[in-house]
């Protein structure tokens, strides 16, 4: 037990450095957006490219990735249809809010931890969930922001707004190296993208840590419980049920899954908030109050497996 929490602390203390540069107002929450912008344009198509050409999807048992998937579409579905139609937050803002329940805080989080206490087996497994987030969920949630956000839909802006979008264009390139089946190698390429794509963690949580300063009252309320129910709650529960239903599959046969599952938000919604002007004071609750309550599941689920 000590092990873990020990194993945890990188991640709070990064977090708490954040919040005590923003409470102290060295960084505001203006400098907090021009970090997620960082993410949004450079770290994470960064990141996907080095997950996407350097994984083989195709290795990981697929009644695991179509559990998931199954399990994302219920509770993203159910996030926006929470947050849109009670709770009556705009489109693009339910879209974000679908976003981060479906999409797990895996690379923050869950990875570095699969890393520090499982197999590379697991470690591979959560990749490889990683990669298909990245074709897949980012792809869809992507193209509807594009279409929402606009109020004038015009096919010939739109279609160059997706094209030219950081995220499609790092999907679309890393798909083609890894279909020809290129190699980085050691070289130059591979050492910038492997910098960047390090970024990812300590920025986003730096960054999460910087808007909380700021918006730190009335963490917990009904939309940030609601949410958090749905993602460590409702998304564990659904995996297992998809599992066992369609493929009678064991806790053991999903461990890179369930440990995803119940993983907390994902703060790379807060990335998608700069990018398309939402704002990220609601996110940015539910996702520090998932963080907190995900460090018992996790825990658990850990001594689980």
């Amino acid at each position: 037990m000590t092990n873990i929490l020990l194993s945890l602390t990188p991640f709070i203390f990064i977090t708490f450095l954040g919040y005590t540069l923003g409470y102290l107002k060295i960084f505001d929450q203006q400098n907090a957006r021009s970090l997620n912008l960082f993410l949004f344009y450079v770290a994470i198509p960064a990141l996907i490219v080095k997950i996407v050409t350097e994984s083989n999807i195709g290795d990981v048992a697929q009644h695991q990735l179509f559990s998931y998937f199954l399990m994302q579409i219920i509770c993203g579905s159910g996030a926006f249809y929470l947050t849109r139609i009670y709770f009556k937050k705009g489109m693009s803002e339910a879209l974000i809010w679908a976003l981060t329940v479906a999409l797990c805080n895996h690379v923050l989080l869950i990875l570095p931890i699969t890393k520090v206490f499982f197999t590379e087996d697991v470690s591979f497994q959560v990749s490889s969930i990683i990669v298909m987030d990245c074709v897949l969920l980012i792809s869809i949630i992507t193209f509807f922001l594009e279409v929402v956000s606009h109020e004038k839909f015009q096919l010939k802006l739109f279609l160059k707004r997706i094209f030219f979008n950081p995220l499609i264009l790092s999907i679309l390139f890393s798909s083609i190296v890894k279909v020809l089946d290129l190699n980085f190698g050691t070289g130059p390429v591979n050492y910038t993208l492997t910098k960047l794509s390090e970024c990812t963690m300590p920025v986003g949580l730096l960054a999460l840590g910087i808007i909380l300063s700021q918006v730190s009252s009335n963490i917990i309320n009904t939309l940030t419980l609601s949410i958090a129910f749905l993602k460590l709650i409702m998304s564990p529960l659904l995996l297992f049920f998809f599992g066992f239903i369609f493929f009678d599959a064991k806790i053991y046969d999903l461990e890179g899954a369930l440990l995803v599952s119940v993983g907390p938000c994902g703060a790379m919604a807060l990335a998608f908030c700069a990018a398309y002007n939402v704002s990220p004071d609601g996110l940015v609750k539910a996702i520090f109050l998932s963080t907190v309550l995900s460090f018992v599941s996790i825990i658990l689920m850990i001594q689980l497996l």
